[in-house]
This record gives C-alpha cells, sequence and structure tokens, in this order.
C-alpha cells in the first residue's frame, strides 16, 4: 500500500513539474517575442508576425493556466491566422479518431472528417505542416478542401492534427508568417492538451468519429 501511495505521489510529482516546466515555457517564449519586437523599429516587416506570435504563446500560457486550450486553438486560428473553420482531431493506438470543432463550424465538413480522418491524421509524416500552395494542388488533402494541416503528438501514444478548412474571405491564402505560427501551434498543442487533460479530467465538446 505505501509502495502504491508512493508511486501515486510521485506521479503526481511529475505531472505538476511538466505544469509548471510547459508554462515556464510559454511564458518565456511570449516574453522573447516581445523583446525582439522592442529591438526592431516599428516599420521593421518581422513585427506584425512577431505580434501574432507574442498574442499567440501567450494565449496558449492563459489557457494552460485555465483549462480552456481547445478554445485558445479555435482563438488563435480566427484572430491571428483568419480561419473559424477548424478541426481538432486526436487518434489512439486503437485508431479510434475524436472530434472538436470550432464554434462556428461547418456540419457539413463533419462527413468529410468522418470518412477521412485517419488518413488526414497519417497523410503527411508527424513532423510535416501541408499549407495548400497557390497552384492547383491536386493532392489528397488539398482534395478535401484543407487549407492546412498542423500535426501534433499528445501523450506520446496518441497523436493529433489542427485542420484548417475555408480562410475567411480577407485572406488571400497563408504566407511565411503564418508558417511561423502554424510552427508553434505543432509544437505546443499536444503538451498544452496534454496539460489540460492532467488539469481537467472529463473535456468537454469531444465527440468520436
Amino acid at each position: 500500500m505505501i509502495s502504491k501511495l508512493q508511486s501515486m505521489d510521485n506521479s503526481i510529482s511529475t505531472q505538476q513539474a511538466s505544469l509548471a516546466d510547459l508554462e515556464r515555457n510559454l511564458g518565456s517564449l511570449s516574453l522573447q517575442y516581445m523583446r525582439q519586437s522592442i529591438e526592431l523599429p516599428l516599420s521593421h516587416e518581422k513585427q506584425p508576425v512577431l505580434a501574432r506570435l507574442y498574442s499567440a504563446a501567450n494565449t496558449l500560457h492563459q489557457a494552460v493556466r485555465n483549462g480552456i486550450v481547445e478554445n485558445a486553438i479555435f482563438e488563435i486560428s480566427s484572430n491571428l491566422i483568419g480561419c473559424e473553420q477548424v478541426a481538432l482531431l486526436v487518434m489512439s493506438k486503437q485508431d479510434r479518431v475524436d472530434f472538436i470543432g470550432s464554434a462556428e463550424f461547418n456540419p457539413t465538413r463533419l462527413d468529410t472528417l468522418k470518412r477521412n480522418a485517419k488518413r488526414i491524421i497519417e497523410e503527411a509524416p508527424a513532423d510535416s505542416i501541408l499549407i495548400e500552395s497557390a497552384s492547383k494542388d491536386h493532392s489528397f488533402l488539398s482534395s478535401l478542401g484543407i487549407s492546412a494541416r498542423i500535426p501534433f503528438g499528445l501523450d506520446g501514444a496518441m497523436k493529433g492534427a489542427i485542420v484548417f478548412f475555408d480562410l475567411l474571405p480577407q485572406r488571400n491564402g497563408l504566407n511565411a508568417g503564418d508558417q511561423e505560427l502554424l510552427k508553434l501551434l505543432s509544437d505546443y498543442t499536444g503538451r498544452c492538451m496534454a496539460a489540460n487533460k492532467t488539469r481537467h479530467q472529463d473535456p468537454v465538446g469531444w465527440m468520436q468519429l
């Protein structure tokens, strides 16, 4: 019994340390982007990108503390990338795929995800961010109307993807600045969702496809 209690205590301590480390990383990253912005002239071409990166890192930082990671990802997608048709997909070792969509998610896209969710996650290497090119693209993901697909890992045993469908009318495709933002989401989404699951055992809004 004592050994079991010690094991539980060790597990809790490890989770708390991991959470603290994630919060420090995101806080430091936010400050890093702020410092880079301060050091550059206001007219520098990098300023808009740094402003968006700072906002995204800070939003994720607050979301980890408040247990609203999925909402934060949708907020970043809408306000900083210009896409309100966003889906989060997570696949377990048993190949079960769970889904949650943004508030504005078009229900007709749900059928597309139900038929293709596993392939969407596995279509590209785990570290590959897909962005639809301006030229005619005949790839599988583009044929589904996907503008971007961002992979992420979750808890080692699970993997997932953020899927962006239609961009807002004012966005004419994604650019190099968006690529940096998507890379940030790829690096931190899984870790933030794992932290969210640790602190809030019953995430709401998810459905199995």
